[in-house]
């Protein structure tokens, strides 16, 4: 097993896919009603629609939960910092308490996904049996299975075509499902010490040959490969605002400057900075001040057409081939589905098409 001291490895990379689960501290209840789970779906499809994360797979239990997740961005630790941050939150504020929910990190198992996805999936379908809860998969609300059989009804973020793939038919996956785990799997999740790595030798062979981060779940820490540089960044604001990048980092009191906040906003979106980070590189007086500018809103910077059109060369860093002389091909762009046009990338178009619209 990789670990460090006490500690367990995360390895992280672009495509990984995990059995992902946590607990309640002291295996108190992290779902006491229907709005708590669905509060926690919600915030799923944030870190879907933010890092484009894919779910094959879930399961909401009393006090805990199980996930089979994809890191296009090869980002869990970010991610789930925050499903389980946000979460946490928000259950607090719901039922009026504070303090931590979870027992601490979430425990992650690395899947190779070509010989364990469709396993690692019924595993999860079957958790409620296992507890006595229901008797049929199906029958248990709060679990992708009944999805599974109705593919229609499935929220955007479920992605259940891989998992399919495997069978051809409904009958066949919930036949699959309900002849049970198998021996070797079970005795895997029942290790006292579970392994970071569910896949065989091969598997692990592979692993050591990409380009793997495999450190201490830290979320500074993460692959940024599929990011621009901060400098990228800077560097192409300050070319659309005919200044130099020096003059990005000049702050005066009481006098506008809207590349600044601009190059405050898009380092934070494209780049993943944390406010303090962002007050540093910018020499702000505090990150206080910096989360003014960052999340100041579309109406109050007044955007014009040059302004989104400044947006749009921007978002150009992640795809050369984008015209950013013609503001339509903003839908054109959205409706893209090339390789090359990475999520980050789709979410800074729509923050851009949203100020557009704002300064028409």
């Amino acid at each position: 097993m990789l670990t460090v001291g006490d500690r367990p490895l995360r390895i992280q990379y672009p495509g990984a896919v995990y059995h992902v689960m946590n607990r309640g501290g002291s295996r108190h209840k992290v779902f006491i009603d229907e709005k708590d789970r669905q509060v926690f779906l919600n915030t799923i499809g944030e870190i879907h629609d933010r890092w484009g994360v894919e779910v094959f797979g879930w399961c909401l239990m009393g006090n805990h939960y199980h996930l089979c997740l994809r890191t296009p961005e090869g980002n869990l630790a970010r991610a789930m910092r925050h499903l389980d941050g946000l979460y946490t939150q928000r259950f607090n504020r719901l039922h009026g308490r504070d303090g931590a929910l979870f027992r601490g990190r979430y425990k992650a198992i690395l899947v190779d996904k070509d010989n364990y996805l469709a396993q690692v999936v019924r595993y999860i379908h079957l958790n409620p049996l296992a507890t006595g809860l229901v008797r049929e998969p199906e029958k248990f609300m709060w679990s992708s299975h009944r999805f599974y059989l109705r593919l229609k009804k499935a929220p955007k973020w479920l992605r259940m075509r891989e998992v399919m793939a495997e069978f051809g038919s409904i009958t066949r996956f919930h036949q699959f499902v309900l002849e049970g785990n198998e021996a070797g799997l079970e005795q895997f999740y029942q290790r006292g010490r579970q392994a970071p790595v569910l896949g065989d030798h091969e598997f692990r062979e592979r692993l050591r040959e990409k380009a793997v981060r495999v450190d201490r779940e830290h979320p500074r820490h993460e692959r940024a490969a599929v990011r621009p540089s901060v400098d990228e960044v800077l560097k192409t604001v300050a070319q659309r605002y005919g200044m130099a990048v020096e003059d990005l980092m000049k702050g005066k009191r009481g006098k506008e400057n809207e590349a600044r906040k601009v190059g405050m906003y898009l380092v934070k979106e494209l780049c993943d900075l944390r406010l303090q980070e962002i007050a540093e590189r910018f020499g702000a007086r505090s990150y206080g001040a910096v989360g003014g500018d960052v999340t100041e809103s579309a109406p109050k910077w007044s955007p014009t057409q040059s302004f989104g059109n400044r947006w749009i060369a921007s978002a150009e860093l992640a795809n050369k081939r984008f015209d950013s002389s013609s503001p339509s091909s903003l839908v054109t762009l959205l409706c893209l589905r090339d390789s090359k046009l990475t999520p980050h990338l789709l979410r800074a178009v729509t923050l851009i098409a949203q100020l557009e619209t704002v300064g028409r």
